[in-house]
Order: structure tokens, then C-alpha cells, then sequence
């Protein structure tokens, strides 16, 4: 296998378990019921992205199966509905975020872009089909965690305008 593959897979594998770590200690930080639940989500979300990135390297590898059609189908839109919908209807999503959460929120904002970025550049510096799709997976699901933040954070911010303008997507 080429050693382009290997340092593409192992740097995003890195950077999944660095977002993975980021997301657990950030959960510590926050004191708002809705905040951590959000964050504990991400945290489980970096560690099925490692676990595809695993599944997929011992594909290339030779040592695994990894049916990429059916691997990159990502339902986490549908599943980040469905959090956003239990989340923000139950009587514990009283939202009282302090300072800090939104700082926290505005760091996974540009975490979130940045891992987007890396895997954009890593799309376009290989010409490898398989690796290609993979990279543009990961791109989509990036792009899905930077909506929920954003999403979140809109939340935390202001409810009432959550729910008039931005909870369409959600409940719609």
C-alpha cells in the first residue's frame, strides 16, 4: 500500500481520537444538561468515525472487508434529528449555558471546520477512487457535527428564535 494511504489514514485517525478526546474533556466543563448531551454525542460520533477508518485501512491492507457503499451511507442526519428532537423536548432542556459553554462550542466550531479542511485536502491530493469516496464521507459527516454545533449553540444562545427560525430542519 502506498505510504500516501498510511499517512492520510493514520493522521485522520489521530485527528478523530484528538476530537474524540476534546469532546470528553469538554463534557467536564459545561455544566448545561443540553451542552453535555451534545457533546457526548460527538465524543460517540469521533469514535465510530475511528472505527470506519480502522475497518477501512485493513481493507487496504488486505486483512479486513470494507464494503464502501454500505460503510459511507451515513444516516446521522436522520440520527441528529432524532437527538435534537429527545434533547430539546424534554423537561431537562431548560437551558442556562455560562460563558465558558459558548467558548466551548465556538473551539468545536473550528475544530469541526478544520477536520472538514483536513479531509478536503486529503480528497484532493490522492487520486485513489476508493480513497476518494472515503475522504468525501468523512467531509459529509464533518459537515453534519459543524451544523449541530452551530444548531446548538443557536439554541443556547436564544430558544425562542431556535425554534421560530432555525428548528424547522429539525422538526420539519
Amino acid at each position: 500500500m502506498e505510504s500516501k494511504y498510511c499517512d492520510a489514514l493514520r493522521f485522520a485517525i489521530e485527528f478523530e481520537k484528538k476530537g474524540q478526546k476534546f469532546y470528553l474533556d469538554a463534557v467536564q466543563k459545561v455544566a448545561d444538561p443540553f451542552s453535555r448531551k451534545t457533546l457526548e454525542f460527538l465524543a460517540d460520533e469521533e469514535v465510530s468515525h475511528i472505527e470506519k477508518i480502522e475497518k477501512f485501512n485493513e481493507a487496504l491492507l488486505g486483512t479486513g472487508d470494507f464494503d464502501i457503499a454500505k460503510e459511507c451511507q451515513s444516516n446521522l442526519s436522520q440520527r441528529v434529528k432524532e437527538y435534537m428532537v429527545s434533547v430539546v423536548s424534554e423537561k431537562e432542556a431548560k437551558v442556562s449555558p455560562q460563558s465558558t459553554e459558548i467558548e466551548v462550542y465556538d473551539l468545536a466550531l473550528e475544530m469541526e471546520k478544520s477536520s472538514y479542511d483536513i479531509y478536503k485536502d486529503a480528497l484532493e491530493s490522492n487520486s485513489d477512487e476508493q480513497l476518494k469516496r472515503f475522504f468525501e464521507f468523512l467531509m459529509k459527516e464533518e459537515q453534519i457535527h459543524y451544523d449541530l454545533l452551530a444548531a446548538s449553540k443557536k439554541y443556547l444562545e436564544d430558544p425562542s428564535y431556535y425554534f421560530e427560525e432555525f428548528g424547522g430542519w429539525i422538526f420539519g
